[in-house]
C-alpha cells in the first residue's frame, strides 16, 4: 500500500513537472480595461512647432481592449477607445477634446526574453503599431508606442502614446 501511494505521488510530481508555461501571448490575452491615457509630441502648425501634451480628464465607461486568442489559433483585437482628453500646449492654456477611436484587426505579442522589452503588435486597417510593454502584470498592462499621424494640412507629427489597462 505504502509503494502504491509512492508511486501515485510521484506519477503526480512527473505530471505536474511537465506543465507547459503560458506564453506571452496566452498572458496577455482578455479583456482590459483602459485606465489611463498620455500623448506626447510637437505639432507642426503655420507659425511653428508647437509641443502639446494630452492626457485623460474622462475614461468613459466601456473603454477596453480585448486580446482574443481563438480556437483556430488566430489572434484578434478589439479595441474601444472614447476618452475626454485635456489638451495642454505653452502659451495656448488647456483645453478639452474627445478621442473616440475603434480598432479591430490582429495582435501577437513578441518576448524579449528578458533581453529586450516585450512588445505587442497590432494590425488594423492595413497598418501594423507595435507597443513596448513597459510594465505587466497580471492585473495591469502599460504600453507605449511612438506613432507618426499624418493630417493633409498639417503634415506629419510624431507623438509617443502611453496607455494603461487594467483587468
Amino acid at each position: 500500500m505504502t509503494k502504491n501511494l509512492l508511486l501515485a505521488v510521484a506519477a503526480m510530481a512527473a505530471l505536474a513537472s511537465c506543465t507547459k508555461d503560458p506564453t506571452l501571448d496566452e498572458r496577455l490575452a482578455g479583456t482590459w480595461n483602459l485606465s489611463d491615457l498620455s500623448l506626447a509630441g510637437t505639432v507642426i502648425t503655420p507659425i511653428g512647432a508647437l509641443p502639446i501634451t494630452i492626457t485623460d480628464s474622462l475614461i468613459r465607461p466601456d473603454n477596453f481592449m480585448d486580446l482574443a486568442i481563438n480556437e483556430d489559433e488566430t489572434q484578434t483585437i478589439y479595441w474601444n477607445m472614447d476618452v475626454r482628453g485635456l489638451i495642454t500646449a505653452p502659451g495656448l492654456g488647456s483645453f478639452g477634446t474627445d478621442i473616440q477611436d475603434t480598432i479591430n484587426g490582429t495582435w501577437y505579442a513578441v518576448d524579449g526574453g528578458g533581453v529586450t522589452p516585450d512588445s505587442l503588435y497590432i494590425t488594423a486597417d492595413g497598418e501594423k503599431t507595435g507597443y513596448e510593454i513597459l510594465s505587466f502584470l497580471e492585473t495591469s498592462l502599460r504600453l507605449r508606442s511612438v506613432q507618426t499621424i499624418v493630417d493633409p494640412d498639417l503634415g506629419s507629427q510624431t507623438f509617443t502614446q502611453e496607455v494603461t489597462f487594467i483587468k
